[in-house]
């Protein structure tokens, strides 16, 4: 008695749908990722109980350290060099928003003179930034 063989047929596991699950996967990933731009300067800011809405709006950022040193855009500047820092920072469109990230123990009169700055070059869309704070650590 003579069993017939069987041939044995070539299975192949096709992959290509998998790999278009994997693109789609990482495709996704990477759209619904967001990133935070950071400042590298320590600055202890004040409190505040509001929040913030979070865009990705293009702004001129002006720090001040404790010690009353200026920053625009993370680079140390002095005080003749302000004006003409931010004109180049905002490409001089007065409509550009301006982030004033002052330290807590900075001087008041610091502030006060990058505000009057400023004022003198037309930019009225000033923000302070602010650490926000959770209600049960000011009781």
């Amino acid at each position: 008695m003579k069993l017939r063989q069987k041939k044995r047929a070539d299975y192949l596991v096709d992959i290509t749908p998998l790999v278009d699950v994997v693109f789609l996967m990482l495709i996704f990933f990477m759209v619904s990722t967001t990133f935070n731009v950071t400042s590298s300067l320590k600055l202890d800011l004040p409190s505040s109980h509001a929040t913030a809405q979070q865009q990705e709006i293009k702004q001129v950022t002006i720090a001040i350290n404790a010690n009353g040193k200026l920053f625009v855009q993370d680079e140390a500047v002095a005080d003749d060099e302000l004006r003409s820092r931010i004109l180049n920072a905002s490409h001089g469109d007065p409509n550009m928003r301006v982030v004033l990230r002052a330290d807590a123990d900075a001087r008041h009169k610091r502030v006060v003179f990058v505000l009057d700055t400023l004022r003198g070059l037309n930019m009225s869309k000033v923000g302070i930034a602010t650490s926000a704070t959770s209600e049960q650590e000011n009781q």
